[in-house]
């Protein structure tokens, strides 16, 4: 895949701005994810113990994807 320089820059920006968001704000993407399932599925999505958690680590996960993608796209 030949991506362009502005297309590289975004994709490894993009998945960095994913991770800060699951470090700071994991509540409100719960929030955000059972609206989506009752809206979209019509079921009820109730995060359990430590979800929050979970959250943040799925965050961790992005931002060391993104400084991996930087590394080899830049």
């Amino acid at each position: 895949m030949d991506l362009t320089r502005t297309e590289r820059r975004l994709l490894w920006t993009g998945t960095a701005l994913a991770g800060v968001l699951h470090l700071l704000v994991p509540g409100l993407l719960l929030s955000l994810a059972r609206l989506g399932y009752r809206w979209a599925l019509s079921v009820e999505f109730t995060p359990q113990d430590g979800a929050r958690r979970r959250v943040r680590l799925l965050g961790v996960g992005n931002l060391v994807v993104a400084a991996v993608l930087r590394r080899l796209l830049d």
